[in-house]
């Protein structure tokens, strides 16, 4: 049994890059950007009005009221030319301010009269109303970098740069194969000693949320000849990850490690010191990454989020792979009593600026009504106990792990 840390180095020595794809701009939402975006243009391209107005020289406006010739009314896209002398040309939002102006009167301050002027009853500052050309970003300012999970205000910056396409990391096959003879379809009521398929919706959303391709392989049952076949197709499938679940404890029934070492996966550890989630099996067969998660439903919850889900994110080129844990201050007392490092359901909340942590009762690796319920795990050595007030580092949940995000 090897440590969580060296659990996790051995996984993710073992990813290689996804490779990039290339995308439509409307479409790379939510992927990882796989290429640097720079700005080939100053944002705004050209000095602009911020409002409808009346572009004006702010020495000719001044004082209050002034009159000034009608020079024109141009709207965005087209463009004015100079500015006469004495002159007030009206312009509409996002239109070119003409040469020679130096301020925009918003149209609300001024009156247009029928004889060709307009009356200004706004004393005008130079560069009141104007967009300078280039004060939001400069050509050549490097707007957005490789690892970045694109957000829709990405895209903006990538369409300001003139760019229709992206390069983004490819979405990674991921099969999710959950073994049983006890599993069941959810829709069906399960008869003595049967139990419902929770685990393959939990890890197929889970990977959906984190970005990957999810494929899902169905259900096999605890047969050798049958689990072979069923993971067999799998790793011929050209799959990036394998996820099983089940199979991986030390029972008579427990064959996934067997039935893999005999198709050629090449086992990098098998049971980490943690818990939940101390049976995971971790192999390389081929080209495909192979996590055999443990049955119960929030060890396999834990192994996702701190050992897939790093993987995900390093063939990606997202960093860090796994974030570090944050300090919360407990607002109850919590306990490890075993040797193991123990990652513990809570709630999280901010008071006065400090992130706290309440412990959430749980019965064990089977109660998913407490992991539903927390948005985060609680990290605490062996055999630590933390009074109400101690500090404690807390994983993190996020919108691509399998818990929920706090306000």
């Amino acid at each position: 049994m090897i440590s969580f840390e060296q659990a996790l180095e051995r996984v993710l020595e073992s990813v290689r890059p996804f490779g990039p794809e290339r995308v439509s701009v409307s479409r790379a939402a939510g992927r990882i950007l796989a290429e640097r975006v720079v700005a080939d243009l100053d944002l705004p391209p050209f000095d602009a009005t911020a409002m409808d107005g009346w572009a004006v020289r702010a020495s000719e406006a001044s004082p209050a009221p002034a009159r000034l010739r009608a020079a024109g009314a141009f709207g965005a896209g087209a463009a004015a030319g100079p500015l006469p002398a004495g002159g007030a040309a009206k312009v509409m939002t996002g239109a070119p301010i003409p040469e020679g102006a130096d301020a925009v009167v918003p149209v609300e301050e001024a009156d247009e009269r029928a004889d060709g002027t307009v009356s200004l009853r706004q004393e005008p500052e130079p560069g009141d109303h104007i967009r300078r050309q280039g004060e939001v970003i400069a050509a050549g300012t490097k707007l957005l970098a490789p690892g970045r999970r694109l957000s829709p205000a990405d895209l903006v910056l990538a369409a300001a740069a003139g760019r229709d396409t992206l390069d983004v990391a490819r979405r990674p096959r991921v099969g999710v194969l959950v073994t049983g003879s006890e599993v069941v379809p959810p829709p069906a009521r399960p008869g003595p000693a049967q139990i419902r398929n929770t685990n393959g919706p939990l890890l197929l959303g889970a990977l959906a949320r984190a970005g990957a391709e999810p494929r899902d392989l169905g259900t096999a049952p605890d047969d050798p000849r049958a689990l072979r076949s069923a993971i067999g197709r799998a790793l011929a499938s050209g799959l990036d990850l394998l996820l099983t679940s089940g199979g991986v404890s030390e029972g008579d029934f427990d064959l996934v490690p067997g039935v893999l070492s005999g198709l050629g996966a090449k086992t990098r550890f098998h049971k980490v010191s943690i818990r939940p989630g101390k049976p995971l099996l971790f192999a390389v067969a081929g080209e495909t990454l192979v996590f055999g998660i443990p049955g119960n439903p929030v060890s396999a919850a834990v192994v996702f989020d701190l050992f897939v889900r790093p993987a995900l994110r390093k063939g990606a080129g997202v960093s860090p792979s796994l974030p570090p844990p944050v300090e919360a201050i407990l607002t109850a007392s919590a306990a490890n009593r075993g040797p193991r490092l123990a990652f513990l359901p809570a709630r999280l909340s901010r008071r006065r600026e400090a992130l706290r942590a309440e412990p959430v009762p749980s019965k064990g690796s089977h109660d998913v009504l407490a992991h539903a319920r927390a948005g985060g795990y609680l990290v605490l050595p062996p055999r630590a106990r933390l009074a109400e007030g101690d500090r404690a580092g807390v994983y993190l949940g996020t919108e691509e792990t399998t818990l929920g995000t706090f306000e």
